[in-house]
């Protein structure tokens, strides 16, 4: 009996560990402490409850009540909720919370390795319009000698802005606020623009899109604005 009683609490010991570094992982969002993201996240919920039409209680299933349950674990505006529930239904296999996960490390991705002028990891990242771009930035920066060093402090807001699905394309809009820093240098190591050790905020709108009908299932970069 003692030895059962010691592997409960071994385990539920272990569950709580793993759960705190998922949280950690997984995109805690900086300076909001963990009782203040939860009570945000609840007060969208009973927001969101209370625009539902009351279809249950004519004895109606809410088709998209798993859409709405995934929605309700990521930063969304109200606009884009039509949009991603419409994606969903058109791909089964598609998670609000996964693909935030992945449109924050494609950010990284793709800031570091147009950085360091890496057409090659950024080609299966970028749609090609935005590929050519990058890359003609990038072979104009090899041209001048210049080198460019780009540093992501933290991530702080990962904002699903709006979305949509047109035909078999699926396109969602993230707004991303970011403290970044850039540092551009000539080939005789002077700087030519930025401080690596200076931290700005950036805002942008990233818009990813993606063929729901493909076998890929890899979102691409296809747009870049200010926020």
């Amino acid at each position: 009996m003692r030895v059962e009683l010691l592997q409960i609490l071994f385990f539920a010991g272990l569950a709580v560990f793993i759960g705190i570094r998922l949280y950690m992982v997984l995109g805690r969002q900086v300076g909001r402490s963990p009782e203040e993201h939860a009570r945000e996240e609840a007060e969208k919920s009973v927001a969101r409850e209370a625009s539902v039409p009351a279809r249950e209680t004519a004895g109606i299933q809410d088709a998209s009540a798993p859409a709405a349950a995934a929605l309700s674990a990521v930063d969304v505006e109200e606009a884009a909720y039509d949009g991603l529930e419409a994606i969903a239904d058109a791909d089964p296999g598609f998670d609000a919370a996964e693909f935030v996960q992945g449109a924050r490390a494609a950010y990284g991705m793709i800031a570091g390795a147009f950085a360091r002028g890496d057409v090659d990891a950024l080609e299966p990242l970028l749609a090609p319009r935005v590929m050519k771009a990058y890359r003609e930035a990038i072979e104009a920066r090899a041209a001048k000698g210049e080198t460019l060093t780009t540093e992501i402090d933290r991530i702080k807001e990962t904002r699903l802005q709006e979305a949509s699905l047109n035909g078999p394309k699926a396109k969602i809009k993230v707004r991303f606020v970011a403290e970044i820093a850039h540092e551009t240098r000539a080939a005789d190591g002077s700087v030519v623009s930025g401080d690596i050790a200076a931290l700005h905020p950036v805002a942008e709108i990233w818009s990813f899109e993606r063929d729901v009908t493909s076998d890929n299932p890899n979102w691409r970069l296809s747009a870049v604005r200010p926020a």
